[in-house]
């Protein structure tokens, strides 16, 4: 068997709350055992050989048909991956998470009431915007998108922001505690 320390593999049985095809890492090899850390569930646990498959993580993702989530570490088929965008080379590409962990992610939509709120609180085009977090300013429909935001737990509107500021809320999950992490981390670098 090639399985070493430090080989990706996947689990092939369910194991306890261990989903099929998760992927892991092996941190140790007792006879016919592995210590298997699975990385979507944070923890390490033994697992005998005939539980685990070896994964060349290389050969997933793009122009492949398998891709590990970047939320579950579950190998999945392509097809689970919802489209994002289209790549430099004009590429499509894939969302990093499943459909499943972008339904976790994405929360509650904007409820229609709200929206409906928010677009009379739109600002006219060509005007000039500025991003309440940010501060940036935009010609409206000329030099920035503008975004709805919203809670992701309730679908309550909160107010228009750029495009940039959206994202930026979305990739910390509109998490107190991960932004006092940022904030924290940009300190301990600033001069």
């Amino acid at each position: 068997m090639r399985i070493k320390v430090n080989s990706f593999v996947i689990i092939t049985k369910n194991i306890a709350d261990i989903t099929i095809n998760s992927v892991g890492l092996i941190k140790a090899i007792n006879g016919k055992y592995a210590m298997v850390y699975c990385i979507g569930k944070n923890q390490i646990i033994r697992l005998n050989f005939s539980s685990i498959q070896e994964l060349d993580v290389e050969k997933t993702g793009k122009k492949f048909p398998f891709k590990i989530c970047n939320i579950c570490h579950v190998l999945k088929e392509t097809n689970e991956f919802d489209i994002n965008q289209t790549d430099a080379k004009g590429i499509k590409t894939t969302r990093p998470s499943c459909k499943d962990c972008r339904k976790k992610i994405d929360g509650a939509q904007l409820l229609l009431e709200e929206k409906k709120k928010m677009d009379e609180l739109k600002p006219p085009l060509k005007s000039v915007f500025v991003c309440p977090i940010c501060e940036k300013r935009s010609i409206v429909g000329i030099t920035a998108n503008l975004v709805r935001d919203h809670d992701h737990e309730t679908g309550k509107a909160r107010e228009w922001i750029c495009d940039s500021c959206n994202t930026g809320l979305g990739r910390f999950k509109d998490n107190i505690d991960f932004i006092k992490k940022v904030v924290k981390y940009l300190k301990k670098y600033s001069r």
